[in-house]
């Protein structure tokens, strides 16, 4: 009769120690869980902005009103004669056929602009707001509504994605290599327009470098 109590005593032990050591394994597995969880969130933090650096922070705050080096005073009105030297055959700056002419970049503005007193930071200038999550996998770009071509045609999404599906398929080589990781432009709605990157890029500049698209205008092109 001792060796059956005995026996039901150990036994009922040795359950519990495996309870024990199941509810732990079961603790640990929910910690960790939890711990993965956290970190992407923690890596999924939206940012918005009006600016955007490539390492630190943008030196002007947002809402800026100009550039240190810029006098917004300065006298306005009269006119500017540039030259250059050489000659041209052509008036398209995006095509990799024949010589085009110089200046022909002060056409058409881009998503965003850089300044001159500090190295790899954008600013809003087509755009009026940028938005990207911390690993930097997307960016978003909503368009400023005052925004408009020399025509007075408003500049929007639709002339984003034109632009960026144009030089892909039918501009120089350069943009289809320098454009590489963004997989997709989509608009989604209320002036914003969205490029995702491949999986696995580490290239942080790619934010920077999409801002750096120069708008052109649809209804001309396609008219």
């Amino acid at each position: 009769m001792a060796f059956c109590l005995n026996q039901r005593v150990t036994s009922a032990y040795g359950e519990k120690m495996k309870n024990s050591r199941l509810l732990i394994s079961l603790f640990f597995a929910c910690c960790l869980i939890i711990s993965s969880w956290m970190s992407v969130f923690a890596n999924s933090e939206i940012i918005k902005s009006t600016s955007i650096a490539m390492n630190g922070e943008p030196k002007y705050p947002d809402g800026f009103s100009h550039f240190e080096y810029v006098n917004p005073g300065a006298p306005k009105g009269g006119t500017v004669k540039l030259s250059s030297i050489g000659s041209y055959d052509s008036f398209n700056a995006f095509i990799a056929k024949g010589v085009s002419a110089s200046g022909l970049g002060m056409i058409y503005e881009t998503l965003t602009t850089g300044s001159s007193d500090e190295a790899f930071t954008e600013y809003g200038l087509i755009a009026d707001q940028i938005e990207y999550p911390e690993d930097r996998t997307w960016v978003i770009y909503r368009l400023n509504p005052k925004a408009r071509f020399h025509d007075g045609e408003t500049i929007n999404v639709d002339d984003v994605i034109f632009t960026f599906n144009t030089l892909i398929e039918k501009g120089a080589p350069f943009y289809k290599s320098y454009y590489g990781d963004i997989v997709e432009v989509k608009d989604l709605g209320d002036r914003r327009v969205k490029f995702n990157f491949r999986e696995g890029t580490t290239n942080r500049e790619l934010v920077l470098i999409t801002g750096q698209l120069p708008v052109l205008p649809k209804h001309y092109w396609e008219g």
